[in-house]
């Protein structure tokens, strides 16, 4: 990271040449060396070069100071993308009013830029964040020497790759920049808030132990500074979710209890939906379906309201439990409405294959099935697939398609593999 890479960024954003910029400041030689870090620039071709790009005096020749007004606002950036993402655009437009002043630092401009990408991945901007990182973040930062760099450069770039590997699907490269981001958070809310997402990071690799330990220490944190009860209350969540993957059902519900109790005082009706969907899967897994379909149907009644997607894991349960209790009728009903909901489409589909390839054999949802088989294949979505090619496998085996039937049944135990080959280190 030198004044090199910032000078050949202005000049390619100007869409000029070595020679163009050169002319009457020096040659174009010394401005390829330059910018290729190999020679330190001399004070008066800065000077000549921040006129040329007509940025605010100092913006180049000041390139090495230190800001603490900058810097204490880029800790404010990072403080709000992390906690407070709502909050963070308003300290983005402020810095992007006053650019080349707060940023002299070329320090300071890489960590801004990483915490712009990372404040675009955290909205689901993708786009912004990719064509922010190719452009500007590659070249400013060379991995390879981030010891080197300050502090705040190494906090804001490993935050945001564990943003930007996150949204790439690659768990385990997301959980170890998160892991080295939270060795220098020092805040204790904010600290206990990268811990609760390392604990989500080891819940998507299976690592319900390792999940259920970070959890525990988010949630100790959280309860001493009694501060951020959302976040308390999405950590109880969690470790409830945890401890139903490992079955232990009764410290499952001790947590969601916990949980349930807080989003009811807040009204945090997004996080009740997340909370009933759980306790409605413990009660199904404890065959107690009459509380299972409780929760569940409040769960969806809540996820309609709030619009969410989640609702159509609420629905795959509720039919399983139809489906499994021989409530044929109720099953049907659910189909028939569901079926009719918009955004109903290949993706969501394969919630349903036991209860098409029972029920109704309509060649568009048949259709409908192999698509969805298609789009879970390229993504990598493991779980699901296992579920619909063991499905599968049954009904070719009950059908005596027995060629078709070890077919899927190999592609069950192919996807089985694969998960456990890529939740362990």
């Amino acid at each position: 990271m030198h004044i090199g890479n910032r000078i050949q960024i202005m000049r390619n954003n100007r869409k000029l040449t070595l020679k163009q910029t050169a002319d009457t400041i020096t040659s174009s030689s010394y401005l390829a060396k330059i910018e290729e870090g190999n020679y330190p620039p001399r004070p008066h071709v800065l000077q000549a070069l921040e006129r040329k790009f007509e940025v605010h005096p100092g913006f180049l020749t000041n390139y090495e100071q230190r800001d603490e007004d900058a810097e204490y606002i880029l800790r404010l950036l990072l403080s709000n993308i992390v906690l407070h993402p709502d909050k963070a655009k308003e300290v983005i437009e402020v810095i992007e009013e006053n650019y080349f002043e707060y940023l002299s630092p070329i320090s300071l401009e890489a960590t801004y830029l990483c915490l712009k990408c990372a404040y675009y991945y955290k909205i689901n901007d993708t786009k912004n964040a990719i064509d922010l990182y190719e452009e500007y973040i590659i070249n400013y930062i060379d991995e390879t020497e981030l010891r080197s760099y300050p502090k705040l450069v190494r906090e804001s770039f490993n935050y945001m790759m564990a943003l930007k590997t996150f949204s790439e699907n690659m768990i385990k490269e997301s959980t170890y920049y998160m892991e080295m981001f939270v060795d220098s958070v020092e805040q204790g809310a904010m600290k206990a808030a990268v811990i609760y997402n390392i604990a989500l990071l080891y819940g998507e690799l299976n690592l319900h132990s390792k999940a259920i330990q970070f959890g525990l220490k988010a949630k100790f944190m959280f309860e001493y500074t009694k501060k951020y009860e959302s976040l308390l209350c999405k950590t109880n969540n969690l470790l409830g979710a945890q401890h139903l993957y490992v079955e232990q059902y009764e410290e499952a519900l001790q947590y969601l209890k916990q949980a349930e109790l807080t989003a009811q005082k807040y009204e945090y009706n997004h996080l009740l939906a997340d909370i009933f969907y759980n306790k409605g899967l413990i009660y199904k897994y404890l065959e107690d379906y009459d509380n299972a379909v409780f929760y569940l149907e409040k769960s969806s009644s809540i996820d309609i309201e709030e619009c969410r997607t989640s609702i159509w894991e609420t629905y795959y349960s509720l039919m399983q439990i139809y489906l499994t209790t021989k409530q044929d009728a109720h099953a049907e009903n659910l189909f028939a409405m569901i079926s009719k909901k918009d955004g109903f489409d290949s993706y969501y589909i394969i919630y349903f294959v036991e209860f098409i390839l029972q029920f109704n054999k309509d060649e568009e949802y048949i259709d409908k099935l192999f698509s969805a088989i298609d789009i879970y294949e390229n993504s990598n979505q493991h779980d699901e697939l296992i579920e619909v090619y063991k499905t599968l496998g049954d009904h070719h085996f009950q059908e005596g398609n027995y060629k078709q039937s070890s077919l899927y049944y190999q592609k069950t135990i192919q996807a089985t593999k694969k998960i456990n080959f890529e939740g362990g280190f």
